[in-house]
């Protein structure tokens, strides 16, 4: 969208208060980052390891990623079936413009990792994950529902968590805007 663009949309949804036209700004044509959804741990550095779901423990922030993009989810979870198929479908994408995707499922105490395998199967999905039992992503990430996508830089700060109604689209254009 070309600045000009910008401004007669910015004028056409401004409102009395300007809530709508700071928001369409910081959305489509700052050039910058979209606008972040709320969380205690924004701009902060975060680390962690958690258990892939084969085992292996893997430290977050992805070690040599220049974003590393947590999509954290849940077997059970019902906007989980429609944003994580269709985020990984633009894995390529991400990593084109220097973002890893890291799936990490959150599964409650009846829940396997069996259990999340087969409903990223269902889901069309064959990626490893990793798996959290025991509230880290909460903890330590600041998340408080699943589904809920964060983007950290190299050196493991909080630059980014997707709003509960961003698409995948703007998760990559995020991704983009952080290089």
């Amino acid at each position: 969208m070309s600045p000009r663009e910008c401004w007669i949309v910015r004028r056409s949804r401004f409102s009395p208060l300007g809530y709508l036209s700071v928001a369409f700004w910081a959305l489509g044509c700052s050039g910058g980052l979209p606008a972040s959804a709320p969380s205690p741990v924004l701009h902060q550095a975060i680390e962690f390891s958690l258990p892939s779901d084969r085992g292996s423990l893997v430290a977050i922030p992805l070690a040599g990623a220049a974003t590393t993009v947590i999509d954290v989810w849940a077997p059970s979870c019902a906007p989980c079936r429609k944003k994580l198929p269709a985020l990984t479908a633009r894995k390529g994408e991400l990593e084109a413009r220097g973002g890893k995707l890291v799936l990490v499922a959150v599964l409650a105490d009846s829940e396997s990792s069996d259990d999340a395998r087969a409903a990223l199967s269902q889901w069309g999905i064959n990626e490893p994950f990793l798996v959290d039992r025991g509230d880290v992503m909460r903890r330590e990430a600041g998340v408080g529902a699943v589904p809920e996508t964060l983007l950290l830089d190299a050196h493991g700060v909080v630059r980014w968590v997707a709003p509960a109604d961003a698409t995948a689209e703007q998760v990559v254009s995020a991704v983009g805007a952080l290089r």
